[in-house]
């Protein structure tokens, strides 16, 4: 079956959001990324800010309210309600338009759609260190501790959340390392497997 969207997850610092900004002008298909949250604020009524501040936490494994579930806080209803809500969104996104997802766990939420091309982009420290530096600004510790962070909030968040483990080759069409493969050949792979479909 034709694959009319793409997922991209991906390490802090790969090019993920490059990467989609890219293909979205080589393929002409719109991306989104922060755009979902605005979305899911608006038709949730709530605000961006609280959306994203459930989709960064991503919550923490609690097995005391887990054995007795009583005592489960309403914070945790909260972040299943946005993951919930950003799912649905997702899905009905794909159902309309041919489109490219950064990050949001689209992967987990299209698994099951057979025109769904899922993506994982990687890349080496260095490599990482050198794009966060420019983007940010910063000095090599900082960037790396930017780094550790945001990778740790995404692992957690999407573990938490799909009950599957971040990064495993098994949940992609594509593992991408973007240090040693480049962006613009990894574009130029992406945009050639969309086309050639028969």
């Amino acid at each position: 079956m034709q694959k009319t969207i793409i997922t991209i997850g991906r390490e802090y610092g790969s090019g993920g959001y490059e990467m989609a900004k890219r293909l979205s002008e080589a393929l002409g298909w719109k991306y989104y990324d922060r755009e979902l949250i605005a979305e899911i604020a608006e038709k949730s009524m709530i605000s961006e800010s609280f959306v994203e501040s459930k989709d960064e936490v991503g919550g923490k494994r609690n097995i005391f309210q887990e054995v007795f579930p009583i005592f489960a806080n309403h914070s945790d209803d909260q972040e299943k309600y946005i993951f919930n809500r950003q799912g649905e969104f997702i899905r009905e996104l794909a159902e309309k338009q041919n489109c490219i997802i950064i990050g949001r766990r689209a992967d987990y939420y299209l698994k099951d759609n057979p025109a769904a091309c899922h993506l994982f982009l990687y890349a080496d420290m260095d490599f990482r260190i050198e794009r966060i530096c420019k983007k940010l600004n910063c000095d090599e510790k900082t960037a790396r501790e930017k780094i550790q962070d945001m990778d740790k909030k995404r692992k957690t968040s999407y573990e938490y959340t799909t009950g599957r483990s971040w990064g495993d080759m098994h949940n992609y069409d594509r593992l991408i390392c973007t240090s040693a493969f480049g962006l613009d050949a990894a574009v130029e792979e992406v945009v050639t497997l969309i086309k050639n479909q028969k």
